[in-house]
C-alpha cells in the first residue's frame, strides 16, 4: 500500500473533509458537462436545421420557378391570341406568326432559367391550329388520361401537379429518361373561354442535388413519397429508411434523432414531396464522449491531486503533531525534563512552546508537592520522636508541679504547668494545623516561661477578633517569631520588652503583625531577610540558603511552610528600625 494511514485518524477525517466537497463539486461539473454536451447538440441541430433550410429554400426556389414559368406563358396576349384565333390563313402565314411571335417566348421562358431542366408544353384545344413539335400539341392526345379530364372537369381547379409516377402528358417522341414533375395550368381566353392547358415540367432531379460532392459525407439527402423514397444516394437502404420515417414523420417536430443519426425533414406540399436530411451523429457523439471522457479524466485526477496534496500537506503538519505527542506521552511515563524542540513561528511552534512551560509548571508544582510531603514526613517523624512515653513525662512534670505547690512557690509551679501545656500542644496527634487562637494561646505560654528566666518585663499584648479565632493556620506559625523578639529583644537595654500580635483582615487577606521594641536591625541585614523570603523555594533541601543571615533561620522555616501551603505570593515581609522596633508580617488567604 502506498500510503499507511491510521484507521479513523485525524489525517483521514480531514483529507475526507476536503475531498468529499471536491467530489461533490465534480458531481455538479459533471452536471454542468452534459448540459453543455446537451448544449452542443442543441447547437450542431440549429446548425444543422440552417442548412436544411437552406437545401429546403433552394428545392422550393426551383418549385416556384416552375410557377414563374406557368405566368409567363399562361400569361402572354400573343399566345392566346394564337391559340385562340382559328386557322384560317395558308400554312406559309402560319408558320411564319409560329416562328416571329410564339416560340421566342416560349424559349425565352425557358432560357430563363439558364438549365435544360425545364420543358414546356401547351395543349390545345382548337383541333384547327396545327400541331408544332415539341411545343404545340392537340389536348385530344390525352383523351384517357382519366386524371387529367377529371381536372379539365372541375371549373374551380386552375392548377394541378402530376408526379413521376403518374401518367406523362409528353407523346412518347418526346419522353426522356429523366422522371419530371409537371405543373398543368389552365389557360383561357380573355372572355374566360378555356383554351387549353400549359404543362411546365421540372426534372425531378433538378429539385434535389445529387451530387455526391456537394455535401459532407456524412449528410444525405433524398425525397420521400410514402412508401417510396427517390433521389436518394447508392448507398441507402430504402425500405429500411422508408420504414424509419413511416414510424417518425408524425412527430410534432421538424426532427428527429433515431440511431445515431438526425433527421431534418419539410414537406411540400405542392409536389406531394417530403424532402429528408440525414445527418450522421457519428463525429458528433465521438468528439461528446471524448470531450466528457477528457473531463472525467480530468476530474479524477484533480481529486488524486487533492488527496496526494492533501496527505502529504498534512502528513507534515502531524509528524509535528506526532512529535510533540510522543514527546507528551514520554513525559507523562515519567520523563519530565525531555522538552519539544518545535521553534517555528506557527501555531504548532506556539503549541510546543506552552507545553514546555506547563512541563516547567508541573514540575515545579511536583517539586512543591514533593516538599510539602517530605516536611509532612519530617514533622510525623519528629513528633513520633518526641512522643516516646509522653505520658511519663507528663506525670513527672505534675509531681514536680504539686511538690513546689506544696513548697508554696506558686509562680514556679504556674510556669512548669505553662511547660506541660506547650509539651501537650507540641506532641500531639494533629502534628500540621491549628487555630489562631491556639497559637496566640501557645506564645502566651511561652513568654511566660521565658519570663522566669529574663531580667527584662516582657509584655505581651494581643489583637484579634472572635471571627478570627477559630481561623485555621499551620502550627508554630508565630511561636519562633516570638522567639526571635524575645532572643534579639534582651540586648537592648529597656526596662520592659514589649510584644504585640495583631490579627485583622485587609484586601481579602489575613494579616498577623507580630511587632516588638528590641534591638531591630541594619538596612542591609532588613534588605537581604526580605530578598531572602521572596526568592524561589529551594525545593532539594528545606533549610535556609547558605548565606541565609543566622536570625532568619527560624523565619526562613516558617516562610517557606506559608508559600508551600499557600502559594508563592504569600510569604513574610519585615519593617524594622535598629534599636527601636522589627515588625514581623505574615499573610494569609481569607476564605
Amino acid at each position: 500500500m502506498l500510503f499507511k494511514i491510521k484507521k479513523n485518524s485525524i489525517m483521514v477525517k480531514m483529507i475526507t473533509m476536503y475531498t468529499i466537497p471536491f467530489i461533490l463539486l465534480s458531481l455538479i461539473l459533471i452536471w454542468n458537462s452534459q448540459k453543455s454536451t446537451q448544449n452542443i447538440q442543441d447547437s450542431f441541430i440549429s446548425n444543422m436545421s440552417h442548412a436544411f433550410d437552406q437545401a429546403s429554400q433552394e428545392i422550393q426556389s426551383r418549385i416556384d420557378m416552375t410557377y414563374d414559368l406557368t405566368e409567363i406563358v399562361s400569361k402572354n396576349s400573343k399566345i392566346i391570341t394564337f391559340i385562340g384565333d382559328p386557322f384560317l390563313g395558308d400554312e406559309a402565314d402560319f408558320l411564319s406568326q409560329y416562328l416571329d411571335s410564339v416560340i421566342p417566348i416560349i424559349k425565352y421562358a425557358t432560357a430563363f432559367t439558364e438549365t435544360d431542366d425545364y420543358s414546356i408544353r401547351i395543349y390545345m384545344m382548337n383541333d384547327q391550329i396545327p400541331e408544332s413539335w415539341p411545343y404545340f400539341l392537340h389536348l385530344k392526345r390525352q383523351a384517357s388520361n382519366a386524371k387529367l379530364q377529371a381536372f379539365m372537369a372541375q371549373e374551380n381547379e386552375t392548377q394541378m401537379w402530376l408526379r413521376p409516377d403518374d401518367l406523362q402528358l409528353e407523346p412518347s417522341s418526346l419522353n426522356s429518361d429523366r422522371s419530371k414533375y409537371t405543373l398543368l395550368t389552365k389557360l383561357y381566353s380573355p372572355s374566360r373561354e378555356l383554351l387549353g392547358l400549359v404543362a411546365v415540367m421540372v426534372a425531378e432531379d433538378r429539385l434535389l442535388s445529387t451530387n455526391e460532392g456537394a455535401y459532407p459525407s456524412d449528410i444525405t439527402q433524398f425525397l420521400y413519397h410514402e412508401p417510396n423514397i427517390t433521389l436518394a444516394a447508392t448507398d441507402v437502404d430504402e425500405a429500411a429508411e422508408a420504414e424509419i420515417l413511416q414510424q417518425h414523420l408524425t412527430e410534432s417536430d421538424a426532427h428527429f434523432i433515431y440511431d445515431q443519426h438526425l433527421y431534418l425533414y419539410r414537406t411540400f406540399d405542392a409536389i406531394q414531396q417530403t424532402f429528408v436530411y440525414k445527418v450522421s451523429l457519428e463525429q458528433l457523439n465521438q468528439s461528446i464522449h471524448k470531450s466528457m471522457l477528457n473531463q472525467l479524466l480530468l476530474i479524477i485526477f484533480s481529486v488524486m491531486l487533492l488527496i496526494v496534496t492533501c496527505y502529504f500537506m498534512f502528513k507534515t503538519i502531524f509528524l509535528r503533531l506526532n512529535r510533540i505527542v510522543s514527546t507528551m506521552r514520554k513525559v507523562i511515563n515519567g520523563n519530565p525534563h525531555l522538552r519539544i524542540s518545535d521553534t517555528k513561528p506557527d501555531e504548532l511552534g506556539q503549541l510546543a512552546q506552552d507545553f514546555n512551560g506547563l512541563i516547567e509548571t508541573n514540575n515545579h508544582l511536583i517539586e512543591r508537592i514533593v516538599m510539602k510531603e517530605r516536611l509532612r514526613k519530617e514533622a510525623q517523624i519528629q513528633a513520633l520522636q518526641y512522643q516516646i512515653n509522653p505520658h511519663f513525662i507528663y506525670n513527672t512534670l505534675d509531681i514536680f508541679r504539686m511538690k513546689l505547690i506544696k513548697e508554696r512557690m506558686f509562680s514556679t509551679a504556674d510556669r512548669m504547668a505553662d511547660f506541660g501545656k506547650i509539651l501537650r500542644y507540641n506532641l500531639s496527634s494533629n502534628t500540621l494545623h491549628t487555630t489562631l487562637k491556639e497559637e496566640i494561646g501557645l506564645i502566651r505560654k511561652y513568654v511566660s516561661l521565658q519570663s522566669l528566666s529574663s531580667s527584662q518585663s516582657i509584655q505581651l499584648e494581643v489583637e484579634i477578633t472572635e471571627e478570627l479565632k477559630s481561623y485555621p493556620v499551620i502550627k508554630f506559625l508565630l511561636q519562633p517569631i516570638v522567639e526571635n523578639s524575645i532572643k534579639y529583644g534582651k540586648t537592648v537595654q529597656k526596662d520592659s520588652l514589649q510584644i504585640q500580635v495583631r490579627c485583622y483582615v485587609l484586601k481579602q487577606q489575613v494579616r498577623v503583625d507580630i511587632i516588638d521594641n528590641g534591638a531591630g536591625m541594619s538596612e542591609e541585614k532588613l534588605n537581604m531577610l526580605n530578598e531572602h523570603f521572596q526568592a524561589p523555594l529551594h525545593y532539594e533541601e528545606s533549610a535556609p540558603a547558605p548565606n541565609a543571615p543566622e536570625r532568619s533561620i527560624g523565619l526562613y522555616n516558617i516562610n517557606s511552610r506559608l508559600r508551600l501551603y499557600y502559594g508563592e505570593s504569600y510569604y513574610i515581609t519585615i519593617e524594622s528600625k535598629k534599636n527601636d522596633y522589627t515588625q514581623v508580617q505574615i499573610k494569609l488567604p481569607y476564605e
